[in-house]
């Protein structure tokens, strides 16, 4: 049994990291996409604006309804974000995998009224923002925890500092950081390890091999099939 199923990130039996869908649960057609390629979760990239979440992987210019990416910029109204409808609306088998971008105890309690409301369903919150994350352990302590990681700076800052803060059940990191060493001192914590935005089919096969337990990819039918091929 592989590492994320003895974990419980996925069913007992699989022997393959939890696949991921990137940004694949922003709007219920995309989710329906990821559905469609067998996604054991649905990423959420939310943001909290006067009391609600929206869905957006963007950052939005300051005082302005203008979105920037580093390589492009899109004029977009606010639009709050139903995190209940997306449960109710997507499989009960299908994961929902939060990544916070701010919120703090207003994201906590929007995500506690989404679980009251909705049938039971695993669900995994990530963020940068340890506020953030203590504020969803105290409000929703069935929302399984995981620290975001994008420099190597916070990997070192993680490493240190969760042995006397808040313990997650994981990290979601960017690909590029890990490597052999990193995961087996993750997993020797006895933390979950995923890795993101892995599009590169050769990449997301020799993480699986150095045994990840879940890959963030817009590819999630393709790495399926690269995985499967071994």
């Amino acid at each position: 049994m592989s590492p994320a199923a003895r974990r419980g990130l996925l069913p007992a039996g699989e022997e393959r990291p939890a696949l991921i869908s990137h940004a694949g649960g922003n709007a219920l057609e995309l989710a329906r996409t990821a559905e469609g390629e067998l996604a054991d979760f649905l990423e959420v990239d939310l943001w909290v604006h006067r009391g609600h979440f929206e869905a957006r992987h963007e950052r939005r210019t300051f005082g302005s309804r203008v979105l920037y990416e580093k390589w492009y910029l899109a004029w977009a109204p606010r639009q709050p974000f139903g995190l209940t409808e997306l449960i109710r609306a997507t499989a009960p088998e299908t994961g929902i995998f939060l990544d916070l971008k701010n919120g703090g105890a207003t994201a906590a309690s929007l995500i506690r009224k989404a679980l009251d409301e909705s049938p039971a369903r695993r669900m995994v919150a990530s963020s940068q923002l340890w506020g953030t994350l203590r504020a969803i352990e105290q409000a929703a302590p069935e929302v399984d925890l995981f620290y975001s990681i994008d420099v190597a700076a916070k990997l070192d800052l993680f490493l240190s500092v969760s042995q006397r803060d808040v313990r997650p059940r994981g990290v979601s990191c960017r690909a590029t950081l890990l490597d052999a060493d990193t995961i087996a001192a993750l997993h020797a914590r006895d933390l979950l390890v995923v890795a993101w935005t892995v599009d590169d089919l050769n990449r997301a096969a020799e993480l699986a091999a150095l045994g990840v337990d879940g890959i963030t990819t817009h590819r999630v039918a393709a790495v399926r099939d690269r995985l499967a091929a071994g």
